[in-house]
């Protein structure tokens, strides 16, 4: 039987506080799975540059920090969205 569990996907707003996702998952006894996916396919677009990444580096250090603080490390995955997700749905039951 696979462990239930909420996926709170943060994919532009690196944050927890005032993140409705996040409050909505948080809400019930099932365990959740934050995430970020680093795309391959995003940061080879001509708009996103080595100044761009470590920004949003440092942003998913300290979302990891905070998540750290509430007792989950952000978890970053790193490929195609829909591979990820597949790959997370054959290990979870994904609830939301």
């Amino acid at each position: 039987m696979k462990q239930r569990m909420r996926i709170v996907w943060f994919k532009r707003d690196l944050r927890i506080r005032d993140h409705a996702p996040l409050l909505a998952a948080s809400q019930g006894d099932v365990p959740i799975l934050p995430l970020y996916i680093v795309e391959p396919e995003y940061w080879a677009q001509p708009f996103a540059s080595r100044r761009h990444w470590h920004f949003v580096y440092d942003c998913l250090q300290d979302l990891d920090e905070n998540l750290t603080h509430l007792g989950q490390h952000l978890v970053i995955k790193v490929g195609e969205v829909r591979e990820i997700l597949r790959s997370l749905q054959d290990q979870y039951e994904i609830e939301a």
